[in-house]
């Protein structure tokens, strides 16, 4: 992928990139799935120390923001295309895949993605997962409009074009998994 300012690119999106995003919705849904495979119950319950999250939360989390990140395409996608609103967008494609996949910068999470329970346990939070990304996947084959003349807006990297936002929905997922995997490494994590 090649590091262009967003104001030279112009959609619709090739053959190429189509085939990238669908490539890296599918390998960062497998990688989760490896990272979480032949995990015990008090695995997945650990933490590190008691304010970080859990495998098992970081799993709903991922599920949740998946959720919402797809919702959100969809309604962009679904509004008219503007490609005057082009010129909001400040970010490049790789600068969303870096930044998000980076754990370099904590950042809260926002309310509603906070993990709570609400799936019960790992393997219901990531059919719930799954099941959202195979839409997700299906919708990114198939949805025909200019992914770059349509919107999302996110609170940290501000308006990114709907395919940065397939970008951003793979790369939040990758960076957890990664966070699952520190907390894999960690000196305390059960056997």
């Amino acid at each position: 992928m090649e590091d262009c300012h967003p104001s030279t690119v112009s959609g619709p999106i090739t053959d190429a990139e189509r085939t990238y995003a669908v490539e890296i919705l599918v390998a960062t849904r497998d990688s989760l799935q490896q990272s979480l495979a032949g995990l015990s119950t008090a695995q997945q319950q650990y933490k590190t120390a008691p304010d970080r999250w859990s495998i098992a939360e970081c799993v709903e989390h991922i599920a949740l923001v998946d959720r919402g990140i797809f919702k959100s395409l969809q309604l962009g996608m679904a509004a008219p295309p503007d490609e005057a609103r082009r010129a909001t967008v400040k970010v490049s494609d790789v600068f969303v895949i870096k930044a998000v996949r980076s754990r370099g910068m904590a950042t809260s999470a926002p309310p509603q993605f906070v993990p709570t329970g609400r799936f019960g346990d790992v393997p219901t939070a990531l059919a719930q997962f799954e099941q959202q990304r195979a839409a997700a996947i299906e919708y990114v084959r198939t949805a025909t409009e200019d992914y770059r003349t349509h919107y999302f807006e996110h609170p940290f990297l501000g308006t990114l074009d709907a395919y940065q936002a397939v970008l951003l929905l793979a790369s939040h997922g990758e960076r957890h998994r990664k966070q699952i995997e520190d907390i894999k490494a960690d000196p305390g994590f059960p056997m």
